[in-house]
C-alpha cells in the first residue's frame, strides 16, 4: 500500500461508526462524479448533446400524477396472478 492510504487507514481506524459511514458516502461521491465527468467530457465533442456549465445544474421536485381508477402495477399483479 501507499504511504497515503496507509495513513488514510490509520485515520480511518480511530473514526466512529457515523463518521466512518460519511466518509464512506464521500468516497463513493467521488467515484461517481469521475465517472460522470468522463462521461461528459466524452459526449462534449458530439455535436449532438449540448453539454451545459458546471454549476447550472438543478433539478426540481416533480409531484406524481395522481390518475382515476386503479394502478397499472396494482393491474399487472392481478393479471400475474
Amino acid at each position: 500500500m501507499s504511504s497515503v492510504k496507509e495513513l488514510l487507514h490509520d485515520a480511518i481506524e480511530s473514526l466512529s461508526d457515523e463518521e466512518a459511514r460519511q466518509l464512506l458516502e464521500f468516497a463513493r461521491g467521488l467515484r461517481r462524479e469521475i465517472a460522470t465527468s468522463l462521461t461528459l467530457e466524452r459526449l462534449a465533442g458530439d455535436a449532438a448533446f449540448e453539454i451545459p456549465s458546471k454549476g447550472s445544474w438543478s433539478f426540481h421536485t416533480v409531484e406524481a400524477i395522481q390518475g382515476k381508477g386503479i394502478e397499472a402495477s396494482k393491474l399487472l399483479v392481478g393479471d400475474r396472478r
